[in-house]
């Protein structure tokens, strides 16, 4: 007969502890899959947190198209997308007839979640807490300072860094009764986080990611009497003086107001927007609607009609030459 081993009692505990730690280990990963709602971004590793913190964002309005996503604007996608599995984000946009959102300047994100989906209102809330939460300094909004957030839209209002004393504000009347339909969703921002950042947030020049305090940049200055600026070159230390909308003159030609419209804005070889045949018109170049080889040649010779510098771009004297040429 042969005998049965039996366990100790020691053995046994020692067993029991594993079987539990076995347990956990298949228990805990899928707490932390659910709990991904009330998670924060984290900084990169190699960005030291400075003394000093940027200045809450001064209100600069896209005024130029270039429909690229900056770098910090990606880079603030990709934070949040990575901080929350499942998610997804949009930056530049292409370019209306006028400026009027910082998508077209490529310093705005999307970031996709719904008011209307317990989680992702959960997620967007938590994003909110840590963009506005104070530092161990106790300076509020240090993460929207240090990322430079211009402006948020989400659920109905706007909360502004350039007017933190009036909080969040109704956006576009979208708290009325009437507003509500969840076909106005994405004009209310309700299924979607948007995020408008500085030109020094949107370069992925601030101390969140870099470690040093960004100075401040109020990117290119439109001219008084152009509807656009040329894109974004350099920093520019000094704010824009205000400018108000520019007009087409009394009598003008639908080619003269088309030309006004988009006067300041820069062209290059392939370019296809609304002035493109309008400025064609004006050389005499045939209207393809396509800024193309054979046009350029023709604003070249265009310019030296005119004593411009025959580069075939569009510089801000050639748009001023040709509102001159077609003035009523």
């Amino acid at each position: 007969m042969v005998a049965t081993a039996r366990t100790s009692r020691p053995a046994r505990a020692a067993l029991g502890a594993v079987l539990l730690v076995l347990a956990l280990a298949l228990v805990l990963p899928a707490c932390t899959r659910s709990d991904t709602a009330s998670a924060t971004p984290r900084p990169p590793g190699a960005a030291q947190v400075p003394g000093g913190i940027e200045d809450l964002a001064a209100y600069v309005p896209a005024n130029s198209c270039t429909p690229t996503t900056r770098p910090g604007t990606d880079r603030l996608g990709k934070l949040l997308v990575a901080t929350y599995p499942g998610t997804s984000f949009g930056g530049a946009r292409s370019c209306p007839a006028s400026p009027n959102s910082e998508h077209h300047d490529g310093r705005a994100v999307d970031w996709m979640n719904s008011v209307r989906k317990a989680k992702e209102k959960k997620q967007a809330q938590a994003v909110i807490d840590w963009l506005f939460a104070a530092d161990e300094q106790g300076r509020p909004y240090a993460n929207a300072r240090r990322l430079g957030v211009m402006y948020v839209i989400w659920d109905n209002r706007i909360w502004g860094a350039y007017r933190t004393g009036d909080g969040w504000r109704e956006y576009n009347g979208c708290e009325a009764k009437k507003k509500q339909a969840k076909s106005l969703d994405a004009a209310c921002h309700r299924n979607h986080m948007h995020l408008s950042l500085s030109w020094a947030g949107a370069m992925g020049r601030t101390s969140y990611w870099t470690g040093a305090v960004a100075p401040t940049d109020y990117g290119r200055c439109r001219p008084a009497d152009m509807s656009w600026a040329y894109g974004y070159s350099e920093p520019n230390p000094v704010p824009c003086p205000r400018v108000g909308k520019v007009t087409a003159p009394k009598g003008a030609s639908k080619t003269l107001k088309t030309i006004v419209t988009y006067s300041g804005r820069s062209m290059k070889l392939g370019s296809r927007f609304g002035g493109v045949k309008a400025v064609q018109k004006a050389i005499g170049a045939k209207q393809t609607g396509t800024y193309s080889a054979a046009t350029v040649k023709k604003m070249k010779a265009w310019q030296r009609d005119h004593d411009l510098e025959a580069t075939g771009r569009l510089s801000y004297a050639t748009w001023r030459a040709l509102q001159q040429e077609l003035a009523p």
